[in-house]
């Protein structure tokens, strides 16, 4: 087997350094740099056929001399082209070189994404054919890799295949012929050719399967290890003082619904076990998990122990803090707490580390910065986690590791379909709440096209004139994102004097104050713009996805989200949760700029439900669970091959092999498996786990 990068063809000093810019240090990273995408070469499309979203192949002439400019950081070149049935525009990109082959009337063919733009059908960024190429590549399918300069696709092919020629067949096969038939499996090897040369459809689905086997294989026995290793813990934190529990939910000025009580009486009986807590408390929008988790920080001071409350955002570090504080004046308590974000200047960080180490402060909410090298707790027993996909798993550790046996309790406001989180989440005990607060009044959904704004505008000056608040999301912070600048995506500062002149043109004397909120301001502008809307000064937030989560005004009831199709409807969802969060009726207007069969299918999901999980299963369904948790596998589920959505079917044979695996002490002491265990160390060593 060739043992070394430098070895292979055209790879000498200078691209070996370049192939470890993507990760690739040995001949083996390459085996397991598996293609992003696959090129299909079908039959040619017709451009009246063409979708939203579909990538087309298509034979056409070029009827217009290529236009060329400059916008912000972006060389543009566009031409239109025609075949027999329509016209279209295709765009490239920063490759003004291209701008040499697009001569008028010649006859081209062409690959790229079909998008819309301004209602004109839109090819972007394609690769350009001759006739002659086109017939040679026809039918095939076609490997492509993530690139970095200095690397293209043919070099990582031909590299791959020259490593997979030398193994020739020796990576060790642990499942036995047993096995590899009741699971319908094919051969690790020819897994590891086929995923990146596969001649049919078929192979590529057999190297699918297998390898997304492996992955999830390795992904249940680290959940069934770390499941074990946390039954090894103890909760000392028994005799809670139950009595004052319930003297605090009396003197709420609300009554909990029926699943935030058994969410409730989940966790006692937690606390009465003697293991730790690690439960997942799972529940829509605004359907009060906060309150339970505040409930139990405030009863848990009593007993002198510490409890830390981690969130992904300093807004809703900001808001979580004036929330508990307000509880606590409420229950007429005399209990300390503190906000810890990385944006305290030194003498403010330096109070409030002592008051930790000294356990001057009974609760700790915060961002990232609660598990610094520099936070000591005094004795930490409760760790709670708030969107707990948005941290990376070592995240959590290291915040758990503040403390001996703490307790974890985390939160999510993505609920994800039953059957598939108890799958993602088999190492937690789960909570669900489903109902909301018996004074809720169901927002009002409407989807629109971008010439019915002014309706949107004229309802924005109603829900002002009746004293309310209203919040506009815009995709764009100013006209510096590459592509959103071309396409013409709206960004708040535009947006902010769009508002103005709307009010301006009205024939009265209304005069909205109108501010801006977006992540990139400094700590103090952000938290005095959100506690000046929460109290009525600002009567329209014009904001990006920063309120996402964290921002609970109560007098808010119309949310107008511009450029809806770029956001996930999980995403979608979650901001529509900024409204409804009151006995009022209020709104939720999602723009439509794209205006596609696609787009609307999926923005009538949100027109149609307010079931925070109907529409996460929808969502899985068209986006991937990648993209519900709003970045890519977010730090917390690392495949490069396995989809926790699509594969579900997988991860279940692998869980059960993992259980037969574990059961027989096969890691240990089958040589066969070691491998796979080289597999796994490496996987819990980074973190990877849920």
């Amino acid at each position: 087997m060739i043992d070394d990068l430098i070895k292979l063809n055209k790879v000498g000093e200078k691209t070996k350094k370049t192939y470890e810019k993507l990760g690739i240090f040995t001949p083996n990273d390459l085996v397991y740099y598996f293609p992003r995408d696959y090129e299909i070469i079908k039959e040619i499309d017709k451009i009246i056929d063409l979708k939203d979203g579909d990538i087309s192949i298509i034979k056409c002439k070029i009827i217009t001399k290529p236009s060329y400019f400059q916008k912000s950081r972006l060389k543009v070149i566009s031409v239109k082209l025609k075949d027999d049935t329509g016209i279209i525009k295709a765009i490239w990109f920063n490759t003004p070189f291209i701008i040499k082959i697009l001569n008028e009337n010649n006859e081209i063919i062409i690959r790229g994404k079909i998008s819309y733009y301004n209602n004109t059908k839109t090819i972007i960024q394609p690769k350009i054919w001759t006739l002659k190429k086109y017939e040679e590549e026809k039918n095939s399918i076609s490997p492509i890799y993530s690139l970095t300069k200095g690397i293209n696709n043919d070099l990582i092919k031909n590299n791959i295949k020259e490593v997979l020629d030398s193994i020739n067949n020796k990576y060790i096969e642990y499942l036995s012929n047993e096995y590899l038939i009741k699971y319908n499996m094919t051969n690790i090897n020819d897994a590891f050719n086929l995923i990146h040369f596969p001649n049919d459809m078929s192979d590529l689905i057999k190297a699918h399967n297998r390898l997304a086997f492996n992955e999830l294989l390795i992904f249940s026995l680290s959940i069934k290890i770390n499941k074990n290793k946390n039954l090894l813990g103890r909760n000392d934190l028994i005799n809670l003082n139950y009595d004052l529990l319930n003297k605090y939910i009396s003197l709420l000025p609300y009554k909990l619904t029926k699943d935030q009580m058994n969410c409730i009486n989940d966790i006692l009986k937690d606390f009465n076990q003697c293991k730790k807590i690690n439960r997942l408390i799972e529940g829509d929008v605004g359907s009060g998990k906060s309150i339970i988790v505040f409930l139990f920080a405030l009863l848990l001071s009593e007993k002198k122990v510490q409890t830390a409350i981690m969130v992904p955002t300093e807004v809703l570090a900001i808001q979580h803090y004036n929330n508990i504080l307000n509880l606590i004046k409420l229950l007429n308590l005399d209990i300390n707490v503190c906000l810890l974000t990385s944006s305290l200047k030194n003498k403010e960080r330096e109070k409030v580390l002592f008051d930790i180490k000294n356990n001057n402060a009974n609760i700790i909410i915060g961002t990232h910065a609660c598990y610094s090298e520099d936070v000591i707790y005094n004795d930490l027993a409760l760790v709670v986690i708030d969107e707990q996909h948005r941290f990376g798993v070592n995240q959590r550790k290291a915040l758990e590791d503040k403390g001996i046996n703490v307790n974890v309790l985390s939160m999510s406001a993505t609920p994800i379909p039953r059957t598939l989180s108890l799958l993602i989440y088999m190492g937690m005990d789960i909570s669900r709440i489903k109902e909301k607060p018996s004074n809720r009044i169901p927002i009002k959904n409407g989807v629109i096209d971008p010439s019915k704004r002014i309706f949107a505008y004229k309802k924005i000056k109603e829900e002002i004139l009746n004293s309310h608040k209203c919040y506009i999301i815009c995709s764009s912070i100013e006209d510096n994102d590459e592509y959103g600048t071309f396409m013409n995506t709206q960004n708040v500062y535009n947006y902010q004097k769009i508002i103005e002149d709307f009010f301006k043109n009205q024939n009265d004397e209304v005069k909205p104050n109108i501010k801006i909120l977006h992540g990139k301001l400094k700590s103090s502008e952000k938290e005095k713009i959100i506690n000046d809307f929460i109290n009525g000064k600002i009567d329209i937030l014009i904001s990006t996805t920063v309120v996402e989560v964290g921002v609970d005004c109560k007098d808010a009831t119309l949310i107008l989200i511009e450029d809806a199709p770029r956001f996930g409807l999980a995403t979608l969802h979650q901001l529509r949760g900024r409204v409804g969060r009151n006995d009022l009726q209020s709104y939720a207007i999602f723009v439509d700029t794209i205006n596609t069969d696609e787009s609307k299918e999926r923005l009538n999901v949100l027109k149609e439900s307010n079931d925070g999980f109907y529409i996460a299963e929808q969502d899985l369904k068209m986006r991937g669970p990648g993209d519900i948790f709003g970045v890519k596998q977010s730090g917390s589920i690392e495949f490069k091959v396995a989809d926790i959505y699509n594969d579900n079917e997988i991860l279940k044979i692998a869980s059960e092999y993992a259980d037969y695996v574990l059961n027989n002490d096969f890691l240990e002491n089958n040589n066969e498996f070691s491998a796979l265990k080289s597999q796994l160390d490496e996987y819990m060593k980074n973190g990877y786990t849920i």
